[in-house]
């Protein structure tokens, strides 16, 4: 059966499949339950696990960290596709459904970790079900890893690669077509500021590696009359209210993934301009929170004097992910994407000295460097043969030009020698969404069924074309 009918003849069961694994909460929590990444990408993975052995390929699990469906060639060699299963936490604003209850409508899958990962997990699951079905022989190897860990640090893939040989070749489903060729350098850094015992709480955000949505602080109590005045004067962005005697300052924002900060708005920088200008914080405490603002007047490093951009990835980007107050301590995880062109230590030493000057100290920094395969362009070679080819067969499925391109948001393509990022996302199509709401990482976060089928319809044409390329 062609690739095209067979995929319609088994749409519902990829529909369910999808939903299946929608419906798991699983983000990763490194050790909850006695388990690597916690007990709900324990779930995740057993199921994925599960649904490849369900379709006759052979299931693989290192110990929970990670596991593989492997569909076996002729040769040992592998063609790889790395897959994740881990979310980032479902965040707030849904309108559709909850996280974890998808739904389908219009064609439209709605749930935390449709899109961003499990939708094209299944998609290339589906792939590999249909060569093992049709009789297809292969030359190589093929190998569908599931991570657990990718959202929160990659710990998973650099597990699996002490323990296995990586694959010749390997494509990640986890950006957009056609090809990506290059990926911006991170930079994540955890930071302390002290705050007096006048403030009680004090949070934002839920993931490191999101624009945060929403805001709070408690502090002392206010009169009556005073508070009423300030609800008057507050924008609009801005809720106040009074928690067990004390004044509550609320900031909403839009969520947005970091690699795309301007799809979002920070609630974290929302909350500490309002605050700072308000009256309600004492003048140390006024000092500390001032950095949550002046340092992220924009998404794009202008607080820290690293703006930069080249034309290969676009502008470098700077985000306050996420904030928490502990014992008097306030911690800030910062996330940043550099250019793929970009002097990572340059722009560290730069972000360093301006975070120390206003008086907080670095706690935690991680330093990822970004990848740029600079012969994706040059045909004498397997990787630049395969980037023409590859997006050779995205113009042929979709019947429209496309371009490689590079990308802020990082992959398990950064990790491995010989891989590009390849699909199902498209940059041009709009989700049926208001603003703030559809994406990886947003409320009501969905993935287009069409999407996926064209998704698996293009992998099993790589794969054959990969098969054939490669020695």
């Amino acid at each position: 059966m062609e690739i095209k009918e067979w995929l319609q003849s088994h749409r519902e069961e990829m529909i369910g499949d999808v939903m299946e694994l929608t419906a798991i909460e699983s983000v990763s929590r490194p050790g909850e339950g006695g388990f690597p990444f916690g007990s709900g990408c324990r779930k995740v993975l057993h199921r994925a696990l599960a649904l490849a052995e369900r379709y006759g390929l052979e299931a693989e699990n290192l110990e929970d960290y990670c596991g593989s469906a492997v569909l076996k060639g002729k040769s040992v060699r592998e063609i790889g596709f790395f897959s994740h299963l881990d979310v980032v936490p479902e965040g707030k604003g849904w309108e559709k459904t909850k996280p974890y209850e998808p739904i389908i409508e219009n064609g439209w899958i709605y749930g935390r970790g449709s899109a961003d990962n499990k939708g094209p997990a299944v998609a290339v699951l589906y792939a590999l079900r249909y060569l093992k079905e049709s009789g297809i022989s292969l030359k190589h190897t093929l190998r569908q890893f599931y991570g657990c860990d990718e959202e929160r640090g990659m710990k998973d893939a650099e597990y699996y690669l002490q323990h296995r040989k990586p694959p010749v070749f390997s494509l990640v489903p986890d950006c957009a077509f056609p090809v990506c060729i290059g990926e911006k350098g991170k930079i994540r850094i955890v930071c302390e500021g002290k705050l007096s015992d006048k403030v009680f709480l004090l949070r934002g955000g839920d993931g490191e590696n999101s624009v945060p949505e929403k805001a709070e602080i408690v502090l002392d109590g206010l009169h009556e009359e005073e508070l009423e005045e300030l609800k008057v004067s507050c924008p609009h962005f801005i809720r106040i209210g009074e928690e067990n005697e004390k004044i509550k300052v609320e900031a909403f924002g839009r969520a947005a993934h970091a690699a795309q900060p301007e799809d979002g708005e920070s609630a974290v920088v929302l909350l500490a301009r309002f605050i700072c200008g308000s009256g309600l914080l004492e003048a140390g405490d006024c000092e500390t929170l001032r950095f949550l603002w002046e340092a992220f007047p924009d998404a794009y490093g202008k607080g820290f004097g690293v703006e930069c951009e080249d034309e290969l990835s676009g502008r470098l980007t700077a985000v306050g992910s996420s904030l928490q107050l502990k014992d008097g301590v306030v911690r800030l995880c910062i996330d940043i994407r550099c250019p793929v062109t970009a002097d990572l230590q340059e722009v560290e030493t730069k972000v360093r000295q301006v975070i120390e000057e206003y008086g907080w100290r670095i706690c935690e920094l991680v330093r990822n460097p970004g990848y740029y395969r600079r012969d994706g362009g040059d045909c004498r070679n397997d990787v630049g043969r395969a980037v023409r080819r590859l997006t050779d067969i995205c113009q042929e499925v979709y019947g429209r030009t496309f371009a490689p391109y590079c990308m802020g948001g990082g992959t398990y393509a950064r990790k491995l020698p010989n891989a590009v990022g390849y699909g199902p996302g498209l940059s041009f199509q709009k989700k049926p969404c208001p603003p703030g709401h559809g994406k990886g990482h947003q409320p009501d976060e969905c993935v287009y069924v069409e999407n996926l089928l064209y998704a698996a319809e293009i992998y099993v044409k790589a794969i054959l074309m990969l098969d054939e390329m490669l020695e």
